[in-house]
């Protein structure tokens, strides 16, 4: 294979397409209440929000599923085709979801095709969103890996931003009454659109690994490979903790902030117009921080700049989501404005980082297991255990409590990182 040039063009191509799949996949998030309304019995509105913001969950515990697969193939296959296969995978589900009859049309079936396609849209990320970030360091100009790794991690935070804003206009223009009744399949027929674009756009992608398999291969060839690939990765296991340590704090509070506090802001005190508004805002003004992140990471190096951030997180995490807790869209916007910027450059210096400890032959792979167990595990499930802690047992100081404690891993990988990499 002839050498891949590396270029601006190609890295920030894999950042929008990232951000294409993100905002599918993001926009469950901001329609969880209309969702909850839609897809359970009506009988315990708190059990609704609580089972919707589960099937949430759901889509994030299926993103090691995903891992296990689209990682390899992206190892073995080559990046563009494994972004490809995600793509297409997310759009159809999208499509699907847009499509579902109601609870009281079918009953539990409902529920249950729901919770079918979320695991599929996990599936789908689960080895996606890292292998873009791996593929934005891979062509980027030597010397500006972390810039344009931070480039793609924004894409996905766009993604977000686009959900919610999509959230927000729904709400705007057709009123809560019918976002709840009809209006949310709007943003998924919308996301089955943009998935289009987004698998239009990387088929023209440049390869960037090397050695990838250009031949065809069988499903038995492809399953040994992929098996084998899988039990390389087991070897390693001391690096995939590593990186769930590394990657826990930052999403858990990202999770809590902004896709929990947003309903809950709604519900007491504000509306789900003007709370998606806030977030919209917030997430807007922080997605140039991730780049900035990025940036950091190149200049100062990328233990340093993810340490101070780390420490900055756990500092604000505790007064960011008490404030969040006051209700309505003031607490929220104070709280979002509080943990903004450290979580966002939390998020941009971590893929150049996270992806230099692995070689380039099972970087996918590594990357994409670490980092969906640890998202499945913990940051995947925050906002339901938000809402256990504080809907259901009434502990206001149990959310910060939740989140502070997931920086003590992280500072602890930092510091054993610190005589590996810089």
């Amino acid at each position: 294979m002839a050498m891949i040039p590396k270029r601006y063009s190609a890295a920030i191509a894999g950042a929008t397409g990232n951000m294409l799949e993100w905002f599918d996949f993001a926009i469950y998030g901001y329609f969880a209440t209309a969702l909850g309304k839609v897809f359970f019995p009506a009988s315990d509105p708190t059990l609704q929000t609580i089972a919707s913001f589960g099937i949430f969950a759901i889509g994030y515990l299926a993103r090691p599923i995903g891992s296990l697969i689209l990682g390899p193939v992206g190892d073995l296959l080559g990046r563009r085709k494994m972004m490809i296969w995600s793509i297409m995978i997310m759009g159809v589900a999208s499509f699907m979801v847009a499509l579902l009859p109601s609870y009281a049309q079918v009953g539990a079936i409902a529920a249950y095709a729901l919770l079918f396609l979320r695991m599929t849209q996990g599936f789908s990320i689960g080895g996606e969103y890292r292998g873009s970030m791996v593929y934005a360091a891979e062509a980027s100009p030597q010397g500006k890996e972390g810039l344009m790794s931070g480039i793609a991690h924004a894409g996905a935070l766009l993604g977000f931003f686009l959900g919610s804003l999509i959230a927000a206009l729904t709400a705007f223009v057709f009123g809560e009454n019918a976002v709840n009744d009809w209006a949310w399949r709007l943003p998924f027929l919308l996301g089955a659109l943009v998935a289009i674009a987004g698998w239009k756009l990387r088929a023209h992608m440049p390869e960037t690994l090397e050695t990838a398999i250009e031949h065809k291969l069988s499903f038995k060839e492809l399953f040994a490979l992929i098996t084998l690939r899988l039990k390389e990765v087991a070897h390693g296991w001391r690096v995939l903790v590593q990186i769930a340590a590394l990657i826990s704090f930052s999403n858990v509070l990202f999770y809590v902030q902004f896709v929990y506090f947003v309903d809950y802001a709604a519900k007491h005190g504000g509306s789900m117009q003007s709370a998606n508004t806030v977030a919209t805002v917030i997430q807007f003004v922080g997605i140039p921080l991730v780049v900035l992140g990025g940036w950091l990471a190149d200049k100062m190096g990328r233990i340093k700049i993810t340490w101070y951030a780390t420490w900055a997180g756990a500092i604000l995490c505790i007064p960011a989501i008490l404030a969040s807790q006051l209700g309505g869209v003031v607490g929220l916007a104070i709280g979002q404005s509080l943990i903004v910027a450290p979580v966002m450059m939390l998020f941009g210096a971590q893929g150049i980082l996270i992806s230099r400890l692995v070689k380039p032959e099972q970087r996918c792979s590594v990357f994409a297991i670490g980092y969906s167990l640890a998202v499945a595990i913990f940051a995947g499930t925050a906002p339901m255990v938000t809402a256990w802690l504080l809907e259901i047992n009434a502990w206001s100081w149990g959310p910060a409590a939740y989140c502070f404690i997931y920086a003590i891993p992280a500072i602890y990988a930092l510091h054993s990182l610190r005589n590996e990499i810089q």
